[in-house]
């Protein structure tokens, strides 16, 4: 699986990070798996890092990843600030924070992940 998550006792936090080849399967089975994480706390923001990760989403994928079942775990009950390249990644991640939130999330997604971690803790 190409993704991990990190949780520090020390701060209200999750941290994911991907990196790697991925597909749309095994993207889709592995935020899944995150969202049913107990060390996810109810409303614990998440700092997803995905810059290292060689997957991207095609327009038909991204409208599936916000109607999946998988979708509420991870997004819906917390903050999800995404760090990517810029470029076509970070164009694929705007697609998707738009649709996440029609559906209800807080999805942003940042190219520097000092800037995300600004969003996620309110101070933007």
């Amino acid at each position: 699986m190409p993704f991990e998550l990190h949780v520090s006792p020390e701060e209200f936090l999750a941290r994911v990070r991907g990196w790697g080849q991925d597909d749309f399967a095994s993207a889709s089975e592995a935020i899944q798996r995150l969202g049913e994480d107990p060390r996810l706390l109810p409303g614990m923001p998440v700092l997803m890092d995905v810059r290292d990760l060689e997957y991207l989403a095609t327009p038909p994928e991204v409208a599936a990843f916000v109607s999946r079942a998988s979708f509420p775990g991870l997004f819906a009950d917390h903050r999800v600030a995404l760090v990517v390249r810029r470029g076509a990644q970070f164009g694929v991640a705007k697609s998707f924070a738009d649709k996440s939130e029609r559906a209800g999330a807080q999805t942003e997604v940042f190219a520097e992940p000092e800037l995300a971690l600004r969003w996620l803790r309110g101070q933007s």
